[in-house]
């Protein structure tokens, strides 16, 4: 098998561009409000095992003192929930696909840059973009990107196309098939268009709506708090809404995007953990493990140090091969691939 050496420099922009998500809520009467981040102080209990279990004392006396009410733990949260005359949350964003997969957003290798192309170009003719965007858009309609709000009953997802909108009633499997909703099929061509033609990006507006209940805690995303900066426990997403000072609760990009990538079903332990976010190394942050090692010889990096046998695949087989979705599906997602320089080798 021909092997490349990987080009120095090697990047790709990415091709699922969303925006962050903006939470709402719907009232009794039928108006959208939008929702607030507050802060409130909690007086908490030392209950984690860090504040026992190793704090050294091991006498019944010392760790009765640890665990005195008077030494409660007092901090300052961020908390997010619907007004008492609301029971549906919304979640709405805008999201662009376009065709950057098509070639390197930077290489200084002419040969390899010739070699991706020459990849992009096969997959396209074999309608291997279709197959990724029936999964990016199952994951749309599925509301994974609603992550902890998606335990909310009676979901809806509705996709703006132009001047149609699209609305689908969200089952609570996250495998659903929805390829027989009225929509599906138009909305994976124009997908599978858009990521794999250089030609205008489409653009979608994305929103879900769901019942958590008069009053109920709304999940935004959580900012990282340093603790030596901040005071609060938990900071949780925001933007300011208008010139109130007040903050409304906001969902990250790169969760939305996380959720919707989440298609790698082609990895060894599919089975015991389904579809997972596409990543060079395949890694499963609930999990804490990465399930493409480069031990496996199914990292993004050792496939494409073997673009050759992948082409060869693309030129002989009729089926795609599962490697040759997880590249695209990579190359779509957008990164820095370079190798190592000789400088580095040397070293």
């Amino acid at each position: 098998m021909a092997k490349f050496e990987l080009p120095t420099m090697l990047n790709y922009t990415r091709s699922i561009i969303p925006s962050n998500g903006v939470f709402t809520c719907l009232t009794n009467e039928e108006k959208e409000l939008p929702v607030f981040v507050t802060s409130q102080t909690v007086r908490g209990t030392i209950s984690n095992y860090a504040g026992i279990g190793r704090s050294g004392k091991t006498s019944d006396n010392e760790q009765v003192k640890l665990l005195d009410i008077n030494n409660a733990n007092i901090k300052a949260i961020d908390v997010c929930y619907l007004p008492e005359n609301a029971s549906v949350f919304k979640l709405k964003f805008s999201l662009t696909f376009a065709g950057h997969s098509s070639a390197p957003g930077a290489c200084n290798n002419p040969d390899y840059f010739e070699q991706l192309e020459s990849f992009a170009a096969l997959y396209k003719e074999k309608n291997g973009y279709t197959e990724l965007a029936k999964r990016y858009l199952t994951n749309i309609i599925n509301g994974r990107w609603m992550w902890r709000n998606r335990y909310a009953t009676n979901k809806q997802v509705a996709i703006q196309l132009n001047e149609t909108t699209f609305v689908f009633d969200v089952n609570s499997a996250l495998d659903t098939d929805y390829s027989d909703y009225e929509g599906f099929g138009e909305l994976t061509q124009q997908i599978s268009q858009s990521l794999s033609d250089t030609t205008p990006p489409l653009r979608l507006q994305v929103s879900g709506t769901g019942n958590l209940g008069f009053g109920q805690e709304v999940y935004p995303s959580q900012e990282f708090v340093d603790s030596k900066e901040n005071k609060k426990g938990k900071v949780l997403a925001s933007q300011l809404y208008g010139n109130t000072g007040q903050r409304q609760a906001t969902m990250h990009s790169q969760k939305i995007g996380n959720a919707i990538r989440t298609i790698d079903t082609w990895h060894k332990k599919a089975d015991s953990y389904g579809a997972i976010a596409v990543e060079p190394y395949g890694v499963v942050q609930q999990r804490a493990e990465a399930v493409r090692l480069p031990s496996n010889k199914d990292d993004l990096y050792h496939h494409l140090t073997y673009l050759t046998a992948l082409i060869e695949s693309l030129q002989s087989e009729e089926a795609i091969a599962d490697s040759a979705h997880y590249v695209m599906a990579c190359l779509i997602r957008g990164g820095v691939f370079s190798g190592e320089s000789k400088k580095d080798k040397k070293k």
